[in-house]
């Protein structure tokens, strides 16, 4: 098994403050996509939310489909009120609103998720799991929220985070959907966190991701990252080598990190 981890095979080119075309203080103007510093909290759900959400559960439990995942996964208890990562209204699919409800199917290995839209189009169920393998114990699904319009197409995109600790790391990266061609597709994913403190080195660092929007929308982050090496009584007394500045992404392309399949 191997982490689940993209920070690899990103494309970007780092482009310090200082002289930069595209500085710090231009990319704070734009819209801020995930602050790996600032968790979102999980939606508090209203007592109407909750009874809709434990009604769909109940549905959904007592498909033939959402079975299979159970017998699939061992770890998978089906869905539940407990299990929902966040449940909203808005356009995903059309101009008209509909609700978007996403479940974590299962906390251990792999990490899997359930996107259910309900409306005037009826009742949909999207499985949304890694297509690489991951390391059994080492990563969970973190935050989940909708982006508002990023490509300004009139529709909603959806986010989350996956949480990874190989090893004596801990790693974040940030995961981007969006509704395609009659389904769900796995679009950008970005690092967002990395911090390892072992022997004698070490690092700390956090991407703000924000985005330029636009039908070819443009990414960026904001890095700061700090790092360490040497015997612990000489870093104990001197500061980190700190390293901040501007990515630029490079535009997004078809990956197979992800793989989405339509139950019903």
């Amino acid at each position: 098994m191997k982490p689940f981890r993209l920070l690899g095979g990103l494309l970007v080119s780092l482009v310090l403050s200082t002289g930069a075309a595209q500085t710090v203080a231009d990319v704070q103007k734009l819209p801020l996509v995930h602050d790996p510093l600032a968790k979102t909290p999980r939606a508090a759900l209203s007592a109407a939310d909750q009874q809709a959400v434990t009604t769909l559960a109940r549905t959904l439990n007592a498909r033939p489909e959402v079975q299979d995942l159970k017998r699939k996964w061992p770890y998978s208890q089906g869905v539940s009120l407990k299990t929902v990562l966040f449940t909203i209204s808005a356009p995903f699919r059309s101009g008209t609103p509909e609700r978007l409800t996403v479940f974590s199917v299962s906390e251990a290995e792999p990490p899997v998720l359930l996107f259910v839209l309900s409306g005037a189009k009826g009742l949909t169920a999207d499985l949304v799991e890694p297509a690489i393998d991951t390391d059994a114990e080492s990563c969970w699904v973190g935050q989940g929220y909708s982006l508002r319009d990023v490509d300004q197409n009139g529709l909603r995109e959806v986010a989350f985070t996956l949480d990874c600790t190989p090893g004596e790391m801990m790693l974040t990266d940030l995961y981007l959907f969006r509704y395609g061609p009659g389904r769900w597709v796995f679009w950008q994913a970005f690092p967002v966190s990395s911090s390892y403190g072992g022997g004698w080195e070490g690092h700390e660092e956090s991407i703000k991701i924000h985005v330029r929007k636009g039908p070819s929308p443009q990414f960026y982050g904001l890095l700061d990252r700090q790092k360490w090496a040497g015997p612990p009584e000489f870093v104990s007394r001197t500061e980190p080598t700190r390293t901040v500045g501007v990515i630029k992404y490079a535009p997004g392309s078809a990956d197979t990190t992800w793989r989405v399949r339509h139950l019903f």
